[in-house]
């Protein structure tokens, strides 16, 4: 059986902490392949850019990289994207169980995602590093229980985030280092026009 990944998340926009966790997922977990799922419509926030956009930003990044995939599976399939039908098709589709790649900060509320039991039944949950300290083990340990079948990526921790990214293409200042070179003049022109009267604000 081939070892799948699949990183979902709303990429608003992709930038280097991202790019920092394809590739050492690729290296550390040994995948076959690694799928990277854009949200078409998120549960709890709306993306500022439209799917098609973070879609097209994903594929220019990550094109001639060997082992990734992008998917537009989440568009496809329309409705809500919440993770579990994500994991359930590629899992089908590869007759596998994946191993499912989110943030540290996923830990402290893991259990408010939809069907979360599931997903930890039907895929290896994978959690890369976003701060120092650990903060959210012990909580997770509290409602998740043994930790041990999660896997923990040994990675350095890249503080940059899409929100504070956003938050500074709006104020004119440059994203060199906070986006990949590929798409940054897009990225600082498309996030700093004006966009308070159409999408009631920043989402993260």
């Amino acid at each position: 059986m081939k070892k799948i990944g699949i990183f979902g998340g709303s990429f608003d926009p992709l930038h280097v902490g991202h790019v920092f966790v394809v590739v050492y997922s690729l290296e550390i977990l040994k995948l076959d392949n690694l799928i990277i799922v854009p949200a078409y419509n998120p549960p709890h926030k709306k993306p500022q850019a439209p799917f098609e956009k973070r879609y097209e930003w994903l594929n220019r990044v990550f094109s001639g990289m060997k082992r990734i995939e992008i998917s537009d599976y989440e568009k496809k399939r329309g409705e809500v994207s919440y993770s579990i039908f994500t994991i359930e098709h590629f899992s089908n589709l590869y007759r596998t169980k994946p191993l499912f790649i989110v943030g540290e900060d996923a830990l402290s509320y893991f259990e408010k995602w939809y069907r979360y039991q599931d997903i930890l039944e039907k895929a290896t949950l994978v959690v890369y590093p976003r701060y120092c300290g650990k903060p959210f083990h012990e909580r997770a340990k509290r409602i998740l229980g043994d930790l041990s079948r999660i896997v923990f990526l040994d990675m350095p921790i890249i503080q940059v985030s899409s929100t504070e990214i956003r938050k500074r293409a709006t104020e004119g200042k440059t994203l060199k280092g906070f986006v990949p070179e590929e798409i940054r003049k897009e990225v600082e022109t498309f996030y700093g026009q004006d966009r308070s009267c159409t999408d009631g604000g920043l989402h993260r």
